[in-house]
């Protein structure tokens, strides 16, 4: 028995010498050397940009000849707005992620009722509906209530004394993955909007999550890996739907959805995958397609001034100090951070708007519109004639970060 293992001990002893003998080759012949240290930016190369007051900020604007933009609400009223949705009254329910990037944890985050009584097109009353959320970045009216979504729950809130305040306030479903770092919110799930099938769809923002009912627990949870999702609002159940967006979606008068991702400004889904199931031995193309004729990472035109930290950045970049695209040498020009694509669908523009999509950049400060057409089977969109090296909407204020749009109940968007 000891001989044994003594000749076990031997064996080991060889194959930990071999073994220190690969780490050592491997250490030696490294291809990624260390890296020298990021380089450290200087106070004065980087400039804090004052924000302008409500009625500068209307100044700033240059929108589309016909149209002009008016002011809704105003902090304090309204803080960090990064979704809407209006209920049958009219009123305004915002999602306010105030806790954006770092503070989750916190659970700083509000639904804001705003509310017009006199009936100017302004909001003059504001009510802190609900909370003590996380992440808030999502929400639709239903039934004298709404549902949010706030990473990794979707609640049902409603105020049952008129006060303007939620006294009803419970979980219902429970499990969407907060991303990679649970810290930085650049993909929790998000777009709440009615689909042509009377249910509530959502963006997962490609983060999914093992989803399940809640507090009860009951029916098997829903994987939505690779998944966007809709539900029944009356019945509280789920299903996987294709997609996936990043931030925002939108249905057309056809009842045909539209996504976006960063970089991706406007795709369609072309068909849902639970159809394609009955022939497993058939692979079907994948059925989110871009349709924007100058492809998916388009130019566009901001007139705002390049803010220092990106010039900063493009030019380490372009030095190869500090990894990433340097982007053609050039600070900004093209879409990076795509955002609520919204069809109009109101009646308060020219009749050629309706079925028009409109995507945010706020990392440029505009608001782009496209003309969506049938091509055969498929959908291409493409800038109107009069926009081709302008934009829809354009902010020569930095400051001006628009992320999701609503029809309005007056038309307007």
């Amino acid at each position: 028995m000891r001989h044994q293992w003594s000749v076990i001990s031997i064996q080991w002893q060889r194959r930990l010498a071999r073994l220190i003998a690969l780490i050592a080759v491997l250490l030696i012949t490294d291809p990624f050397p260390l890296r020298a240290a990021e380089p450290v930016a200087d106070a004065k190369d980087l400039p804090r940009l004052k924000p302008l007051e409500p009625a500068q900020a209307l100044a700033a604007f240059q929108i589309k000849k016909g149209f002009r933009v008016e002011l809704a609400a105003a902090e304090p009223d309204v803080v960090d707005p990064v979704a809407m949705a209006f209920d049958e009254n009219g009123r305004l329910f915002v999602a306010e992620m105030r806790d954006y990037p770092y503070r989750r944890q916190e659970k700083v985050g509000q639904i804001r009722l705003l509310e017009d009584t006199d009936g100017d097109g302004v909001y003059d009353k504001s009510t802190v509906f609900a909370k003590d959320l996380g992440w808030p970045a999502t929400v639709i009216c239903y039934d004298g209530g709404v549902f949010v979504g706030a990473v990794p729950d979707i609640l049902w809130l409603k105020d049952h004394d008129g006060d303007g305040v939620a006294d009803e306030r419970k979980v219902v479903f429970t499990g969407f993955t907060p991303g990679s770092d649970p810290e930085i919110p650049g993909q929790t799930f998000n777009g709440f909007k009615w689909g042509p099938d009377n249910r509530i769809h959502g963006a997962t923002a490609r983060n999914g999550g093992v989803v399940r009912s809640a507090p009860s627990g009951k029916g098997e949870p829903l994987d939505l890996s690779g998944r966007d999702f809709s539900f029944d609002p009356r019945t509280l159940t789920m299903r996987p739907e294709s997609g996936t967006g990043q931030f925002g979606l939108s249905f057309d008068n056809q009842g045909r959805e539209f996504v976006c991702t960063n970089n991706r400004h406007i795709m369609t889904v072309m068909y849902e995958d639970r159809y394609t199931q009955r022939n497993p031995i058939f692979a079907m193309p994948p059925a989110l397609v871009d349709i924007a004729v100058e492809g998916p990472a388009a130019s566009i035109f901001r007139i705002s001034p390049d803010e220092p930290w990106r010039i900063l950045r493009t030019r380490w970049r372009g030095e190869g100090l500090v990894k990433g695209s340097a982007e053609g040498g050039r600070p900004s020009g093209n879409f990076t951070s795509a955002a609520g694509i919204t069809i109009y669908t109101g009646n308060g523009m020219p009749a050629e708007f309706v079925g028009n999509a409109f995507v945010a950049d706020p990392s440029n400060n505009v608001v782009h519109r496209k003309i969506v057409r049938e091509n055969g089977v498929e959908l291409v969109a493409a800038r109107p004639p009069d926009e081709e090296r302008a934009e829809f909407l354009a902010s020569r204020d930095t400051w001006f970060r628009p992320v999701n749009f609503a029809n309005g109940p007056d038309g307007a968007l």
